[in-house]
């Protein structure tokens, strides 16, 4: 089964416009579940929504081991931590399924128009 890197990278670099502009470890932990959903939704194809929330909590945990070198503390066994990450996922995942339905709503509306 081969793995594309390129589909990674690519994922990565069209993260940026995602990523919320909040500093410190809070934003460190936000940049890292938005950059897991977004790799995850590139990459992970034909899985449950369950499956891929999962595979983007575990992600965002695998980005987050370098956030605890730099602040020398045990991030990924605090329970507080773990329940945002999920909900953070859960709320990047929802922003994303909304903007497709408002980009679906005005392309139907753009196209109604133009064959008026």
């Amino acid at each position: 089964m081969g793995f594309s890197w390129s589909k990674i990278g690519g994922a990565l670099k069209a993260a940026l416009p995602f990523v919320p502009v909040i500093g410190g470890p809070a934003g460190a932990v936000l940049k890292a579940v938005s950059t897991a959903v977004l790799v995850v939704e590139e990459v992970v194809i034909d899985q449950p929504s369950e499956s891929k929330r999962q595979r983007a909590i575990d992600l965002t945990g695998t980005l987050l081991t370098i956030a605890e070198d730099a602040a020398n503390r045990d991030l990924l066994h605090d329970q507080t931590l773990t329940e945002a990450v999920g909900a953070v996922v859960d709320a990047e995942v929802a922003l994303r399924n909304a903007h497709a339905a408002l980009e679906a709503v005005v392309e139907d509306a753009q196209a109604k128009s133009a064959s008026d």
